[in-house]
């Protein structure tokens, strides 16, 4: 969740993309965001299913969407 709050309230689009990124490489392989995880081991997480989590990340893509629309064409891989 501290990373969505970081990328929410930057103005530094690289920062920004930087945390778009820690969240891709953190989902864990199950779409879904996690309140908190293991540092070395993304996998080591607690809750399966944390809404407050998901729904920050879904207010973060909606922020970004009229703030910086271009940064979602961006690709991670």
């Amino acid at each position: 969740m501290e990373i969505t709050l970081r990328a929410m309230t930057s103005i530094d689009k690289k920062e920004i993309l930087a945390c778009l990124k820690m969240l891709k490489d953190t989902h864990a392989d199950t779409s879904f965001m996690h309140e908190a995880f293991h540092k070395d081991n993304p996998k080591d997480f607690n809750r399966t299913w944390f809404a407050w989590a998901n729904t920050l990340f879904g207010e973060l893509i909606l922020k970004i969407k009229h703030e910086n629309l271009d940064i979602l064409s961006t690709r991670f891989d």
